[in-house]
């Protein structure tokens, strides 16, 4: 066995390959890395610019659902309101859905709505806390008289003294609120939504009610987390979840919105961003701490929404790039036969002449066909065939004259 015969053969790189590989490098490749940076370049842009219209839009909702502090002045001129004008604004019309005043005891001794009175709100804790010396914003829980959700604001009346004679408390109708978050469904892009969460992740209000009043029970009340199971206990005791036990609870988990919110200090306002899901359901968000209450506004857009214009880049640059992968190997394939088969043409007729299979009186090389290049070839081996045509006919005449 020779030495040779146990390394082993490099293979060969045709022609065609190289010529093919010169192509895609210095025509495709560059084109490529262009797309790509500048599409991806793009798409941050598209996506920054989205986020800044979805914080806009959430700060300004948010500062719109705003629920202030009430004080008894403020809740005495409701009852006035209510009492004096059989046709109040309409923003009272709307917003107020009745204002009481609260003995000691607990039970409704006045009220806008003459049925409530006698009502017995003891356990309330908008009763408790405003009882106590201050003023108190409820969180949304389904009233015992009109058995909806509702809003409470409550604060002590005193005395010259300082003793709390009685508690005023105006009930809020939350259809309110519902009507503002609904007002950002597709507000800032295709398939944008909004939801109001409270201090515990439970949705008090969610875009998806519009128009579905009437389903609001089943797309509200829906936490972004679970909720330990004592205070899911006393929030339903409370009425928080409406006519759902705790058990009865649907958890729609959102972990990014969580972490968001939990870093947002309270009582100041604030936002952050944070996205959820992935590929082409990525959601992008911004969730907005409201200052009253320890409430978060959430506005969300799918990503795509703004990075369509991007996408749809994205797909012609593939396609370009497709397209000039094929065209590279048309153009190789149709350059190597252009260059290769006339190489290969003059290779045969060489071959023919070494060989002898041929007269040199007879044998040519076409020098006529072909492109600059075979034809300085052909030209060449030209010359040399008429070389070895003179040499040879030399020697012929050489040996004649010996004999």
């Amino acid at each position: 066995m020779g030495q040779g015969s146990g390394k082993m053969r490099r293979p060969r790189i045709r022609f065609w390959q190289k010529v093919l590989a010169a192509l895609l490098i210095v025509g495709v490749a560059p084109i490529a890395l262009v797309s790509a940076v500048g599409i991806q370049g793009t798409r941050n842009d598209l996506t920054s610019l989205g986020v800044t219209n979805i914080r806009q839009r959430s700060t300004s909702t948010a500062n719109a659902i705003e629920v202030r502090d009430t004080t008894a002045h403020f809740v005495i001129r409701d009852i006035e309101v209510a009492h004096s004008s059989p046709n109040p604004p309409a923003a009272y019309a709307v917003f107020l859905q009745n204002v009481t005043v609260v003995d000691p005891k607990g039970t409704i001794v006045a009220a806008s709505v003459q049925s409530d009175e006698g009502t017995s709100v003891a356990f309330r804790q908008y009763f408790l806390t405003a009882f106590k010396g201050t003023p108190y914003v409820s969180d949304p829980s389904y009233s015992v008289i009109t058995n909806k959700p509702a809003l409470f604001f409550s604060a002590p009346v005193k005395d010259p003294s300082g003793a709390i004679l009685a508690v005023v408390r105006t009930r809020v109708n939350l259809a309110a609120i519902w009507d503002i978050v609904e007002g950002d469904a597709g507000s800032v892009g295709v398939g944008a939504h909004s939801f109001l969460v409270d201090d515990y992740g439970i949705r008090l209000a969610v875009s998806e009610t519009k128009g579905h009043r009437d389903q609001a029970e089943s797309l509200i009340y829906k936490p972004i987390a679970p909720i330990d199971p004592d205070t899911a206990k006393t929030l339903a005791a409370d009425k928080r979840f409406g006519t759902k036990t705790p058990d009865q609870l649907v958890i729609d988990p959102l972990p990014t919105l969580k972490s968001a919110l939990e870093a947002l200090p309270k009582g100041t306002s604030a936002d952050a961003t944070f996205a959820y899901g992935g590929g082409s359901a990525e959601q992008r968000g911004v969730v907005t701490r409201l200052v009253t209450k320890p409430w978060g506004y959430v506005l969300a857009v799918p990503l795509t929404t703004y990075t369509k214009a991007a996408d749809n880049a994205t797909f012609d640059a593939v396609l370009m790039l497709v397209m000039g992968v094929l065209l590279s190997f048309v153009i190789g394939v149709v350059l190597t036969r252009s260059l290769v088969g006339p190489l290969r043409r003059l290779v045969g007729e060489a071959t023919q002449v070494s060989t002898g299979d041929i007269d040199l009186r007879e044998a040519k090389f076409d020098t006529r066909s072909g492109d600059d290049i075979t034809h300085e070839v052909a030209s060449a081996f030209d010359r040399m065939l008429n070389a070895l045509r003179f040499y040879a006919l030399a020697d012929e005449a050489g040996s004649g004259g010996d004999d």
